[in-house]
């Protein structure tokens, strides 16, 4: 009896699977097919960087020169809401939602790729 149950519960929540991708008017089943909003892609000259240091526990920090800064604040209050990506040496060195305008020009990277590094070893 209890595997009848069982099997009855399973078919059921198949079923309402298959109709909420048949029917995308069912609530939640219309998030399925929502376009996912572009990524804007920002991408720092290695020559707008000021100086870079790498801290004991594996982050890069990156200090934007004047321009560098000024770039950023201004892209970042261009895409309040919006997902970046910043763009250095090649590299996809950050990505997130805007949710302020950056005017510090200091960026932190967890992780950095090895490549990045060495673009960056002159201001190390």
């Amino acid at each position: 009896m209890d595997i009848k149950n069982g099997l009855s519960g399973l078919v059921t929540a198949a079923a309402f699977s298959v109709c909420l991708f048949a029917f995308p008017g069912l609530s939640g089943a219309e998030t399925l097919w929502d376009e996912q909003p572009a990524v804007v892609e920002f991408s720092v000259p290695v020559e707008r960087v000021e100086k870079a240091s790498i801290s004991e526990d594996g982050l890069l920090w990156i200090v934007l020169d004047d321009q560098g800064r000024t770039e950023l604040h201004e892209m970042t209050r261009a895409n309040l809401g919006q997902p970046v990506q910043i763009v250095m040496a090649g590299q996809v060195v950050l990505r997130f939602t805007v949710t302020t305008e950056l005017e510090s020009g200091r960026l932190r990277v967890q992780n950095p790729h090895q490549g990045l590094i060495e673009a960056l070893e002159a201001f190390l």
